[in-house]
């Protein structure tokens, strides 16, 4: 692995890190994180590691000790900003339409999920340590959490699979890839996440994670966390997308809740189109963003 090598290196390495969050207290999710350089090129950080919120916090602070990064950007799969006692964030009601459509399924985020929102949470926990919900508006600096959504980014990514009934369903229907959802789950499916996120690693010549995501998609009988890892690794993608100078698409806002993901022309006017349907000014709730 690439290591940073002088007080110069150090300044340019940015720390990026993908978290598939354990949500509560007593699950577990998966983290993953590599090392960009100033000349664009890339240090592994090992495989993805099965961790509970403390352990998460453990991982990303040894990582910061160690190779004391410029800055971190830190794309997490979980709201990172929840104000509403009851019912869905307007993120949700603008995203989660766009999910629908293609089969798909998003649940709602709000206060009164005690041990995913409430006060004592360990996502607000873990936001204090690393600098809170941060602006994907504003340049990054330090260490900035974001939210982010690997359906969302699967959709923006076009990874969408083809629908049968092209008519009823033009845009396409996600992958079928959570092995706890056992009546659903398709092995096409999950080999079909798997080839596009290890290809975007072999873009990057991000090699091993790569190679680790090959391996799992061959598996035969695929365990949650196998799922966790590689839904950590899009969360990934995002941060690479992000750090890159690529521009991404804000859906939200500061106050109500957010979601990062790569931008995706289609995407965006699918999300304007919500956004005018519901009654919302779309300039108000889609913007894009980048680091350029």
């Amino acid at each position: 692995m690439t290591r940073v090598s002088n007080a110069t290196d150090k300044v340019q390495t940015a720390l990026l890190v993908g978290f598939d969050s354990a949500w509560t207290a007593h699950n577990s999710g998966a983290v993953v994180g590599v090392l960009r350089f100033g000349d664009g090129s890339f240090g592994e950080l090992g495989l993805t590691k099965t961790v509970n919120y403390p352990q998460a916090q453990d991982v990303i602070s040894e990582w910061q000790a160690e190779f004391t990064p410029g800055t971190t950007i830190i794309m997490l799969d979980q709201p990172t900003i929840v104000g509403n006692a009851t019912g869905q964030r307007p993120v949700e009601n603008i995203v989660g339409s766009l999910v629908g459509i293609r089969y798909g399924g998003m649940q709602p985020a709000n206060t009164s999920k005690t041990e995913m929102f409430g006060a004592e949470a360990p996502v607000w926990r873990f936001l204090e340590l690393f600098g809170r919900a941060s602006n994907p508006l504003e340049l990054v600096a330090g260490t900035q959490v974001f939210e982010t959504y690997p359906v969302l980014a699967i959709i923006a990514l076009n990874w969408s699979l083809v629908d049968p009934s092209k008519q009823a369903r033009p845009s396409g229907r996600l992958p079928k890839y959570n092995p706890d959802r056992r009546k659903t789950f398709s092995l096409s499916d999950w080999r079909h996440v798997c080839a596009h996120t290890s290809g975007a690693f072999k873009d990057r010549r991000i090699s091993e994670l790569a190679k680790w995501i090959d391996e799992v998609s061959r598996l035969t009988e695929v365990h949650k966390e196998d799922q966790d890892g590689v839904d950590a690794c899009i969360c990934l993608l995002v941060a690479l997308h992000l750090a890159e100078g690529k521009k991404c698409i804000m859906v939200g806002n500061m106050e109500s809740g957010y979601m990062v993901v790569p931008h995706s022309t289609e995407l965006e006017c699918e999300l304007c189109t919500r956004c005018v349907n519901t009654g919302l000014v779309p300039a108000d709730w889609v913007r894009n963003c980048s680091q350029c």
